[in-house]
C-alpha cells in the first residue's frame, strides 16, 4: 500500500505521462485548420449543400479530449468530423448525401487527390501534405441530417453543450450497409440515428462529477466550437481513458494484423470507463476502479435477429445500439481480446500503483506506455523538480523517498539546497 504523498507523486506522474500521450497544440492546430478549410469548402455559397446551411463540427475523442499519439511514430491520426445539412431535398436519400458531399469534395483539387475510397458511412480525407509531421491524420466526414431544428446546435450547443438535453442533439446519418434503406428510403427519420454531440455531453457530464475539488478543467464548450482552443490540463476520467487506450495499443503492437484488427475498440474502452468512473478526484484511483469495474457494464442479452445471446455494450445515448456488435460475428476473436486485454490492465496497473521506487516504476510504465513517453516523462519531472530546488521551493522526505513542492504537514523534511545538476534523487 503507498503513501498519500507517494500517491500524489504517482499520480503527477501519470497526468504529465497523459500529457505527452496527448496531441500536440500544433497538431491540434493543424487539425483544426483544416477542418474549417474543409467545412469552408462544403459551405461555399456555389455548393449545392449551401442552402441547408451546413454546419462543420468535429466528433469523437478531439471534442472529449481524450485523443493520442499513434504508437507508429509515422502514423495517422484520426480526427472524426460531422458535415451537418439542416434539411435537404424531399427526394435526397441516404445515398444522394453522401453523392452530394463527394462531388462537393472532389470539385477541389487538393480534396480530390485525398479522398480515399467510400467508407461504410464516412468519407475519409488523407492528409500528408510535403510529409509535414503535423499533418499526418485522416479525415473522417461524415454526412448527417438534423431532423430537429439544427439551430439548437449552431446557436445553443456552442454557448453550453452541457446544458442541451441529449435527445434533441440526434442526427441522421449515412450507412451503405443499411440496404435497400441506403438507396430508397427520403425519410431521415427512418435512417441510421446517432448523437455524437450528445454522447461527448453525457461522457463530460460523468467526467466532471468529481468528488472534491480538481482545478483542471476541460471545456467541453470550446472543444465543440468552430474553432476550439487548444487544452493542456485533463481530468482524471479523460487522463484515465487515454492511458488505458495506450496500453491497448502497446499490447497489440507486435500482435498479427489479425488480432490487431480484432483489438477493443475505443468507443468500448471510453464508454466502459465512463461507466465504472465513481467520481475519483486522481488518476491513480481512478484507473484502479476503472479497470476492475469495467466487466460490470458488459450485459448478456438475447438478440432476436441472431437468435442467440449475445454480448452488449449499450450505447448510453442510444440504448438500441450496441458497441460489442461485431463481438457476434462468427470467427470474430473481439471478445476474447477485449478480456485478454482487460485482464493484463488489470494487472499492469496494480503493479505500477503498488511498485513504488523509480526503478520498478519506470520499468512497469515502459511496459504499459513504451519507452519514449515514460522517458519523457521523467525528464520533464525531472527538470520541474531541478526548477523547484533552484528557487528553494523543493522538499524532500528522506524517509518516503519524496521530492515534491514544498507543502503543509510533512514531517522528517529538509528543504533541497539548489544544484546545478539532476541528481539521482528518488521521485
Amino acid at each position: 500500500m503507498i503513501t498519500t504523498q507517494q500517491k500524489q507523486e504517482l499520480d503527477e506522474i501519470l497526468d504529465v505521462l497523459g500529457e505527452n500521450l496527448s496531441i500536440s497544440e500544433a497538431q491540434h492546430n493543424a487539425a483544426v485548420t483544416s477542418y474549417n478549410a474543409v467545412g469552408s469548402w462544403l459551405t461555399n455559397v456555389t455548393s449545392e449543400l449551401a442552402p441547408y446551411k451546413p454546419v462543420i463540427s468535429p466528433q469523437g475523442s478531439f471534442i472529449i479530449g481524450t485523443t493520442i499519439q499513434t504508437i507508429d511514430p509515422d502514423g495517422d491520426l484520426d480526427l472524426d468530423i460531422v458535415c451537418e445539412l439542416n434539411g435537404k431535398k424531399h427526394e435526397w436519400t441516404q445515398k444522394d448525401i453522401k453523392e452530394i458531399v463527394k462531388n462537393q469534395l472532389i470539385k477541389h483539387k487538393k480534396y480530390e487527390s485525398i479522398l480515399d475510397d467510400e467508407g461504410r458511412r464516412c468519407w475519409t480525407l488523407k492528409y500528408r501534405e510535403n510529409g509535414n509531421s503535423n499533418e499526418k491524420y485522416h479525415m473522417d466526414i461524415l454526412p448527417a441530417i438534423n431532423t430537429t431544428g439544427h439551430s439548437i446546435i449552431l446557436n445553443k450547443a456552442y454557448t453550453n453543450l452541457k446544458n442541451q438535453n441529449i435527445e434533441e442533439l440526434v442526427l441522421s446519418i449515412t450507412d451503405n450497409e443499411r440496404i435497400p434503406e441506403y438507396e430508397t428510403s427520403i425519410d431521415p427519420k427512418e435512417w441510421l440515428q446517432s448523437n455524437p454531440f450528445g454522447y461527448a455531453k453525457w461522457f463530460m457530464d460523468i467526467a466532471t462529477s468529481i468528488k472534491g475539488s480538481s482545478t483542471k478543467i476541460f471545456s467541453l464548450n470550446e472543444s465543440v466550437n468552430p474553432t476550439p482552443k487548444y487544452q493542456k490540463d485533463r481530468l482524471p476520467l479523460q487522463r484515465a481513458v487515454q492511458l488505458l487506450k495506450r496500453h491497448r495499443d502497446i499490447m497489440f503492437l507486435n500482435r498479427n494484423d489479425e488480432d490487431k484488427k480484432q483489438k477493443p475498440i475505443s468507443c468500448i474502452i471510453t464508454t466502459l470507463a465512463a461507466r465504472a468512473y465513481d467520481g475519483e478526484d486522481n488518476i491513480t484511483d481512478a484507473i484502479s476502479n476503472i479497470v476492475n469495474k469495467m466487466s460490470n457494464y458488459i450485459i448478456d442479452k438475447y438478440d432476436y435477429e441472431l437468435n442467440r445471446w449475445v454480448k452488449w455494450i449499450s450505447n448510453p445515448v442510444n440504448d438500441s445500439e450496441n458497441f460489442a456488435d461485431r463481438w457476434s460475428i462468427q470467427d470474430s476473436k473481439r471478445e476474447e481480446l477485449f478480456f485478454e486485454w482487460l485482464d493484463s490492465a488489470q494487472k499492469d496497473f496494480s503493479t505500477i500503483k503498488n511498485a513504488f521506487n523509480r526503478i520498478n516504476l519506470s520499468e512497469s510504465l515502459t511496459k504499459s506506455f513504451g519507452s519514449s513517453p515514460v522517458t519523457k516523462t521523467f525528464s520533464d519531472i525531472g527538470e520541474k523538480m531541478k526548477f523547484l530546488t533552484e528557487t528553494g521551493n523543493n522538499n524532500i522526505n528522506y524517509k518516503l523517498g519524496i521530492i515534491g513542492a514544498t507543502t503543509t504537514n510533512i514531517s522528517e523534511g529538509t528543504t533541497v539546497k539548489p544544484h546545478n545538476f539532476y541528481g539521482d534523487q528518488e521521485i
